[in-house]
């Protein structure tokens, strides 16, 4: 009777431990599951964190270089409506200062890699909203835009550079480049503008039409600057709306 009944206790005892393995099986897949959400989760919290810091920091520079090509054009416009007698005026100083918004460039080059690893590591399956998405990849296609305008600008500012040359440049105040225990006079050789010089550039079709199409790129390039801002700003919004 006993050797009868052991195979029945064997088999519950098998199901039994079959039943421990399949939960513990089951268990550890939840484990697991669950682990990997709040790593997601994490990684998500961390992708929006570092995705606000980067536009602010990046709308703060953007404004900045709009404003000063803003500026720098509006300071173009009133000295070309200045009366010849204020432009004889002017000091060396004044004047010098005046040429350098003829041809002043300044570029903005945006920190993208937070943006950039979140789309290429897909991280926009963790964040899961197309608009932000959508708004983001926009920022990214007007990045592009004004590094083209960018260029654009600056090849005006050698086209106009190598044609001051020819009148006699190029102008500006000397300036030291310092090194660890030396000091290079690297644009010593250059010379202050007097007010006569700058109205005769004024006077200049040639010259002064050059100076104009470079104004042109840089107020295209400010434009777009100003569209940059504004895309910035919707990301900011979004982010705001996610994390709120």
């Amino acid at each position: 009777m006993t050797q009868d009944k052991q195979p029945g206790r064997s088999f519950r005892s098998m199901l039994q431990e079959s039943s421990v393995i399949v939960v513990s099986i089951m268990l550890a897949f939840a484990l697991d599951a669950l682990w990997e959400e709040s790593k997601r989760t994490t990684e998500a919290d961390l992708a929006m964190v570092s995705l606000e810091s980067e536009c602010r920091s990046n709308l703060r520079s953007c404004d900045e270089v709009y404003k000063y090509h803003f500026l720098q054009a509006k300071r173009f416009g009133d000295f070309m409506a200045l009366p010849e007698e204020e432009v004889l005026a002017m000091t060396d100083r004044e004047a010098t200062e005046m040429a350098y918004v003829f041809c002043g460039p300044r570029t903005f080059d945006p920190s993208l890699g937070t943006a950039n690893s979140v789309i290429s590591t897909g991280t926009f399956s963790i964040l899961q909203d197309a608009e932000l998405r959508h708004e983001l990849e926009a920022i990214l296609n007007l990045t592009d835009d004004t590094r083209e305008d960018v260029n654009n600008m600056l090849s005006y500012m050698r086209m106009l550079g190598q044609y001051e040359v020819s009148l006699g440049g190029p102008w500006g105040f000397p300036n030291q480049t310092s090194w660890p225990g030396e000091t290079a006079p690297d644009t010593s050789y250059l010379r202050p503008v007097s007010g006569a010089k700058l109205l005769e550039l004024r006077q200049n079709d040639d010259y002064i039409g050059r100076v104009k199409l470079y104004q042109f790129t840089a107020a295209w390039y400010a434009s777009e600057l100003e569209r940059l801002s504004f895309q910035i700003k919707k990301v900011l919004g979004i982010i705001e709306r996610l994390q709120g």
